[in-house]
């Protein structure tokens, strides 16, 4: 049971698995693509789009927040270094990983940044399933059985927790409860292939799904802030839509106060969906839907003045978007 509560939320990353802008488009000579070319000018650096990471920010008795981790994917490294001075953060005290897939798992081994000859801290605590540790055994087995490390023998210090996809467990004080949902299929059985959440504080979490089933959704009402995976406008496999997103968000009862879509590909562009969004909100006042972006923080206790917030930032980022495409005019 919780007995410390969330301050902020950071979100370090809320693109899809291959990440925002894509080489084929940067380099396509048409520079047809809105949203990677506007990557290249200082407004539209809200749509480069790491792989999705949550920063949980927990209050300490002892005054320091905690730090946990959301999923440690292949762009987690690059992330840190812009989001962790930006936000003034040092400790990593631990990370939970939601499934074994290359955007959730792969940074792993970036994390010896932390705990190599203790120059930040000498472990971190991972929490994650069975099925998940098998796969981190295959991909990296020098960081799970040390016995195994080779050349300069350079390697994080991690200390390994399981947990049940079924069963709450509480890190630094705060409980997190599991969301398994489905995030596509296996291709041999298909059996849905299982992507877990979480809700901790009032808040819940999936970055990645196609599907949440019943009970799942019972155990997501109440939330104030939900996170939802939402890869683009149209359906996919593994993924929710936009649309499927918002629909998620609107039937639970009550709506929440902030619902946050994350995971996006190269085809939405953020301040196309931020307009949509306020304009849908304009015809369902309830219904508070946004696109989260790296670097975003959320203060829990201040989701009112964050409203006033959105306002300043988003008429700050429209200013620098709107003159850095103008002076891009100039040159051709």
């Amino acid at each position: 049971m919780s007995f410390r509560k969330v301050k902020e939320i950071i979100f370090l990353g809320t693109g899809t698995s291959s990440g925002v802008p894509t080489i084929a488009c940067l380099t396509d000579p048409n520079q047809s693509c809105e949203t990677c070319m506007s990557t290249l000018t200082p407004g539209g650096e809200v749509n480069v789009r790491r792989n999705t990471s949550l920063v949980v920010r927990v209050n300490h008795e002892d005054g320091r927040l905690r730090n946990i981790v959301i999923d440690c994917g292949k762009t987690f490294y690059v992330s840190a270094l812009k989001w962790w001075p930006y936000h003034k953060l040092r400790q990593l005290d631990a990370v939970i990983l939601t499934h074994p897939h290359a955007d959730a798992i792969n940074g792993l081994d970036d994390l010896r940044a932390w705990t190599l000859h203790k120059v930040i801290q000498e472990h971190i605590p991972i929490y994650l399933t069975n099925n998940t540790l098998e796969a981190v055994k295959a991909l990296f087995p020098y960081i799970v059985d040390t016995k195994q490390a080779t050349g300069g023998g350079d390697l994080p210090s991690f200390q390994w927790n399981i947990i049940d996809s079924c069963s709450p467990f509480t890190v630094e004080g705060l409980e997190f409860t599991p969301l398994p949902v489905h995030h596509g299929k296996y291709f041999t059985t298909d059996e849905p292939y299982i992507y877990v959440g979480f809700k901790f504080d009032n808040i819940s979490y999936i970055s990645d799904c196609n599907f949440i089933p019943e009970n799942i959704l019972n155990k997501i009402r109440g939330s104030n802030i939900v996170i939802l995976d939402s890869l683009d406008y149209k359906e996919h496999s593994s993924h929710f839509s936009i649309d499927q997103a918002i629909n998620t968000s609107r039937n639970l009862s009550p709506i929440p106060k902030r619902t946050y879509l994350t995971g996006f590909s190269h085809k939405v562009e953020h301040f196309k969906l931020v307009n949509e969004m306020k304009q849908l909100q304009l015809n369902e006042p309830l219904l508070w839907v946004r696109p989260a972006h790296d670097g975003l923080k959320v203060i829990i206790d201040n989701l009112n003045e964050e409203q006033e917030e959105e306002k300043k930032r988003d008429l700050k980022i429209n200013n620098k978007f709107n003159n850095s495409i103008v002076v891009n005019n100039l040159f051709n």
